[in-house]
């Protein structure tokens, strides 16, 4: 794999060769534009021709007792320019209708958009109708609360380089070696977590807490040490505890990227230590796989984890709601092509978004019993070519960019003067031209560091 694009216009170069491939798909991004002329982005449909539009003082009036009662839509709300607002079963509350008179919304448009269902298979057992109507209120419940939390605006303020803490290279080395033992050991508290939740006992997520806090320790000591230490980590024979561990760490470094305060970069990492523990309730034949394509009604299974995770959540002390949002959404796409819901755009919360891009790339560079791991660089270049076809949101993609590289932190690279090395960390905006250590022929590190950003004259011609 040849590298010929400049320092840091990777994106804009992988655009133009997926619009020369035709390789867009059907999901990218439709841009319209305001009255005022500013454009804005939708993933929505164009509005079906029954969409009725009313004025705002009409609405109000409408809704008002909604509003006092907390009763939930039955249609969805739009924008005159077809934008999602309000998703229908979300509850309409003073502050949305504030929103509204602050960006000079006049008009809106209301369509029954009904929330699409598997239908029940003639194979479902009465047990499975019960439990999907359990994961059903479930779910309701969680959506009518996520409703205030999805108009809460999440300002993001993304670290310039300069700023971000560092190591020296031996010091980071050692901090993450040290750091597979805390990985562990969390590994081991999850296990214990979800050991307890299936023998039916209530247990505090306390333990769990702990860990992720000494994690964002750890930030603060350098922001590539999260990284690392997931690419120093191998996985043992159960791959689902390491896997929520790895996702939790890649998530809090790229919240912290982000600028996010503690607290959220806390939230985030408990979302991703938890965000898969549904699957356990997935009958193993499917979840630890064969090398066979999953059937319909296997692959039914999978897509109800997330609910799964919802229920399991409810039986563990001091999980705060976004960290069920996480759970809840974790594998929703942009655009609308995800699961269990099929939401889409707004509709999705932040946290989810950011955890969804750290769970896919570790899923991917980890092997599974129907195919090897990917290269680092493979999974990171699927990532970002599902970025264009609108499934991930370009802000939170560069995020993970500026955390991991192109060429990510752990993986070993050949440069153009026939050199190899092992990335050490990554230049933020600058994602081909990340930090490495020379190793030897025989994959010995030498110690000569290699910034290049600081030196024009060598590029990373072929990820290994």
């Amino acid at each position: 794999m040849a590298d010929n694009t400049e320092p840091g216009l990777w994106e804009d170069t992988l655009d133009r060769e997926l619009d020369k491939q035709g390789a867009r798909g059907q999901a990218v991004m439709e841009t319209r534009s305001e009255p005022d002329g500013v454009p804005v982005t939708s993933t929505e449909p164009v509005l079906d021709e029954d969409g009725e539009s009313i004025s705002v003082g009409r609405l109000r009036a409408e809704v008002f007792h909604s509003v006092t009662s907390g009763m939930t839509l039955a249609h969805s709300i739009y924008d005159e320019s077809g934008v999602l607002l309000l998703a229908a079963g979300s509850r309409i509350t003073q502050r949305f209708l504030q929103l509204l008179r602050e960006r000079g919304i006049t008009r809106v448009r209301l369509r029954s958009t009904p929330e699409p269902q598997p239908a029940p298979s003639v194979s479902d057992s009465p047990e499975e109708l019960a439990e999907d109507d359990l994961h059903t209120r479930h779910s309701r419940e969680l959506d009518e609360r996520m409703a205030d939390e999805l108009q809460r605006h999440i300002e993001t303020r993304p670290i310039k380089a300069w700023r971000r803490p560092r190591l020296s290279a031996d010091d980071l080395k050692g901090e993450a070696t040290r750091g597979l033992e805390t990985h562990s050991a969390t590994s081991a508290a999850v296990t214990h977590v979800c050991a307890a939740l299936q023998a039916g006992r209530n247990i505090s997520v306390s333990e769990l807490r702990r860990s992720i806090d000494h994690f964002v320790d750890m930030v603060t000591l350098d922001f590539d040490l999260l990284p690392f230490i997931v690419a120093l980590q191998e996985s043992k024979d159960d791959y689902l505890y390491d896997h929520c561990v790895n996702v939790a760490l890649l998530s809090m470094a790229m919240a912290s990227q982000l600028g996010l305060s503690r607290p959220a970069v806390m939230e985030i990492g408990l979302g991703g230590m938890l965000q898969d523990i549904g699957m356990l309730r997935v009958p193993d034949s499917i979840r630890l796989g064969s090398d066979e394509e999953l059937t319909e009604r296997e692959w039914r299974e999978v897509r109800r984890h997330p609910l799964h995770t919802l229920d399991m959540l409810a039986d563990l002390r001091g999980v705060p709601l976004p960290v069920k949002f996480v759970g809840y959404q974790v594998h929703e796409r942009l655009d609308g092509y995800g699961y269990p819901r099929g939401r889409s755009g707004r509709q999705l919360h932040r946290y989810a978004e950011i955890v969804s891009i750290a769970d896919v790339y570790t899923a991917m560079t980890h092997p599974r019993p129907h195919r090897p791991a990917l290269l680092p660089y493979v999974a990171t270049r699927r990532i970002l070519i599902d970025a264009h076809r609108n499934k991930f949101d370009r802000e939170l993609v560069r995020a993970f960019l500026d955390t991991v590289s192109l060429f990510p932190v752990g993986s070993r690279v050949r440069l153009s003067d026939g050199s190899t090395g092992r990335i050490l960390r990554a230049n933020p905006g600058l994602h081909t031209r990340p930090v490495l250590e020379e190793l030897t022929a025989d994959g010995c590190p030498t110690g000569h560091i290699i910034d290049l950003s600081d030196d024009a004259t060598l590029r990373v011609i072929k990820a290994t």
